[in-house]
């Protein structure tokens, strides 16, 4: 136990310089991004919007509001209800600058019109100026509201539990023997002295559901939910935020993005209107509320926003209008931390009003694992029981700084409790959601075995669940890899800075394109499928691919997004392209495991793989693993197989010269031989895809003196497999490779010898 206590003082300096370190990072690398790239290169990276329209500005007490329009040109192209850009503060710069002269947040988005708030009067100011530009910008409101948890929680420790506890220096509490009443009015209301009887709002819930939300309640101040993929981690706390304000206590809710927070936000408002409100007629009573910019926030649940603008905070009367909603919450929900001034609210909890009557009784984190630990202080700092929730197996906390997360600020605080603080006994604080909802059992199997020891049950309603298209009499496969190996499609990178060091694959991005347009073909609406890819240049490529082939109306529904971006989410059709393929097998970040996780527990029904097996499995146990589970239980193709129809899209060599891409050369053998000019062009065929199956096999089990080939191939194959061979002798410590033609009871077979 000794090696897990941590001095709260030494904690809490060191902390404070790692978010340092790492806002400082985040200040550079956007001022390197700004000074280095023209506003052209900016908007193509997704880091600027260009010659905005300025339709009208006027102050509305005290606030500079600028309305603007998206130029015509644009109007087909972008929907500015989608830039990611707009849901955080802007810079606003004039021209051809990338140096922002003002600072701007949105206040009202549509789909071509936005409003923003500036905090410089631009049209006295600047009375000539018709448009202007969005860049990206970076502002100090998170890290001063982390700075300022961090200094009061060795004050507070005295009196909060909880801060003792995950320090190590408090013990955990035995359970409740006897749960709090459920409040007097509901129909199964029970005594004065508590009761052990839960009655189950949700009864669709399976035990284990159940399990964790009993866990949880019984629990005086710590408890963990992990949730794996589709396992109904929102349904279970849900239920859980129910069960708890039904016996009157109160609750916070945070996750780290509004996404996240909104998606538990709408189903719990779901959840008691139907199971309590209607089953048990009940009038509505009790209040949610949400803390958040309207621009930010779901629109379906704009209405649960507390109305906190500028003119509020600055008045008494609004200061007590929101002071009035907080202390009437049964449930506040709000990101853990937010670039938006007007989620600086909770920080004000602290200095403006009286604690006590602002905590809370229960705070539950979501999506845990994906918050640093300090961030994460923040609403822990307002109640004596927690409930983690979420998956440290998934997608880690995002830290620009090498040097912070060296030093352990990408470790989340889910993270550290169950492998570091309770890693000698998690059952007593953890509990796992094992019956997942969501995927076919055979993308599910793998995941299950790699990272949740096969813990993993596929519930009976998708255990089998297939696709079936138009056309088609067989269901679509479940599993599917496009393998690149030996076809020489290269990735490449963008000579543009503002793409960093993003890659990207434009012959995969052809291939991706050409799968898409095929499931559409057989009715496969737009809206159930979904392309993941790590890098950003590469989901710019196939955006760009995919509004030349498509219409408007599918590319508004097909969803093309990082890793980071599908977190949370599922689609029916996943299409995951690797991107990676280059001699030295290097893949970079791909190798991260939690991230190939995400990626392919996204898929309900089908996924497809898209990738170079030889480069992606040198240098990652994990990917390795999961190519040769592909192998075994995939449908595999060659990506040869679609170069006739990748040839067409011959206008993609304007997209290299748009994005600054720089088109890598394919690497063909030269052909010394002194032959006639016909038998120069007839190359050799890339290697056929069941042929690399069996070669891949045997390369991976080098006590295999031969392999029996199951069909007869042509010379050419056969020489370009004996090349693939040879080239990897050097790492599986082959010397020779034969290949044997002959006839055996009259079949003719061929056998390729290594020696």
């Amino acid at each position: 136990m000794a090696d897990r206590i941590i001095n709260l003082e030494e904690w809490v300096e060191k902390q404070l310089q790692l978010i340092r370190l790492e806002h400082e990072e985040e200040v550079l690398r956007n001022e390197d991004l700004l000074t280095n790239n023209s506003i052209e290169d900016l908007e193509k990276a997704g880091f600027a919007l260009r010659n905005l329209q300025i339709t009208n500005q006027y102050l509305d007490d005290g606030i500079n509001v600028i309305c603007l329009s998206l130029p015509q040109e644009k109007k087909d192209q972008l929907n500015l209800e989608k830039c990611r850009l707009l849901r955080s503060f802007v810079g606003i710069t004039f021209d051809d600058e990338t140096e922002p002269i003002a600072i701007g947040h949105a206040l009202k988005v549509e789909s071509s019109k936005i409003e923003i708030d500036c905090d410089v009067n631009l049209s006295k100011k600047y009375p000539n100026q018709f448009s202007l530009n969005f860049v990206k910008v970076v502002k100090d409101i998170t890290y001063m509201r982390i700075v300022f948890t961090l200094k009061k929680m060795v004050s507070r420790s005295s009196v909060v539990y909880l801060i003792g506890l995950l320090m190590g220096h408090r013990p955990l509490l035995n359970p409740l023997t006897m749960l709090a009443p459920y409040v007097r009015g509901l129909p199964f209301s029970n005594g004065q002295n508590g009761s052990e009887t839960i009655e189950w709002f949700n009864t669709e819930l399976n035990n284990c559901q159940k399990g964790a939300v009993e866990f949880s309640l019984y629990q005086q101040h710590l408890a963990v939910i992990h949730g794996p993929p589709g396992t109904g981690k929102t349904t279970t706390l849900t239920e859980l935020i129910l069960q708890l304000i039904t016996r009157g206590f109160r609750v916070m809710v945070c996750a780290p993005s509004n996404v996240a927070v909104d998606n538990i936000f709408k189903q719990l408002v779901d959840s008691y209107d139907k199971n309590l409100c209607q089953k048990y007629r009940v009038k509505p009573g009790y209040s949610f509320v949400r803390i958040g910019h309207p621009v930010r926030v779901d629109p379906k649940i704009r209405k649960y926003i507390v109305k906190s603008n500028s003119k509020t905070k600055t008045s008494d009367f609004g200061k007590k209008q929101i002071e009035r909603k907080i202390r009437k919450a049964n449930v506040l929900m709000s990101t853990l931390s937010s670039s938006s001034i007007y989620q600086g609210l909770l920080k004000n909890l602290w200095s403006d009003m009286d604690l006590k009557n602002f905590s809370f009784d229960v705070v539950i984190v979501d999506e845990c694992g994906q918050s640093s630990e300090p961030c994460t202080w923040i609403p822990l700092s307002f109640a004596d029981k927690c409930i983690l929730a979420g998956d440290h197996l998934q997608l880690p906390p995002t830290i620009c700084s090498p040097e912070a997360a060296k030093e352990g600020l990408n470790i989340s605080l889910l993270e550290r409790v169950t492998k570091q603080l309770f890693a000698h006994c998690p059952q007593q604080v953890v509990r796992m959601l094992t019956v997942q909802h969501r995927m076919n059992k055979l993308i599910m199997q793998w995941p299950s075995d790699y990272f949740y020891e096969s813990r993993l049950v596929a519930a009976p309603f998708v255990a089998s669940h297939q696709l079936i298209l138009k056309g088609t009499r067989r269901p679509l496969p479940v599993l599917r890899f496009v393998d690149t190996v030996g076809c020489d499609m290269r990735e490449m990178n963008s000579q543009s800075k503002a793409f960093r060091s993003s890659k990207g694959n434009i012959y995969e991005a052809k291939i991706v394109c050409i799968i898409i347009k095929k499931l559409l073909d057989q009715g496969l609406a737009a809206s159930n499928i979904g392309v993941i890819t790590p890098y950003r240049l590469q989901t710019t490529l196939i955006e760009a691919v995919c509004q030349r082939e498509f219409s408007r109306r599918i590319n508004k529904e097909l969803e093309i997004n990082s890793v980071d971006g599908f977190q949370g989410r599922e689609k029916n059709v996943i299409i995951y392209t690797m991107v990676r393929s280059n001699n030295s097998g290097s893949i970079g970040f791909l190798d991260e495991e939690r991230r190939l996780n995400v990626a392919i527990t996204r898929a309900r029904q089908h996924l497809t793989l898209v990738g170079d097996s030889g480069t992606v499995t040198q240098r990652s146990s994990a990917l390795n693993s999961f190519i040769g589970y592909c192998f075994q239980n995939a449908i595999i193709e060659k990506a040869s197989d679609y170069e006739r129809q990748m040839n067409r899209m011959n206008y993609l060599d304007r997209i290299f010269n748009e994005f600054q891409v720089a088109k890598p050369r394919r690497n063909r053998r030269k052909n010394r031989s002194k032959k006639s000019k016909k038998t120069e062009q007839n190359s050799i065929p890339p290697i056929d895809s069941n042929l690399a199956k069996i070669l891949l096999t045997f390369l991976n089990n080098t006590e295999w003196p031969s392999v029996r080939l199951p069909i007869h191939y042509n010379r050419n194959q056969l020489e370009h497999a004996k090349n693939f061979c040879c080239q990897n002798r050097f790492k599986y410590s082959i010397n020779k490779v034969q290949i044997h033609n002959f006839n055996q009871t009259q079949v003719h077979t061929q056998m390729i010898i290594f020696r």
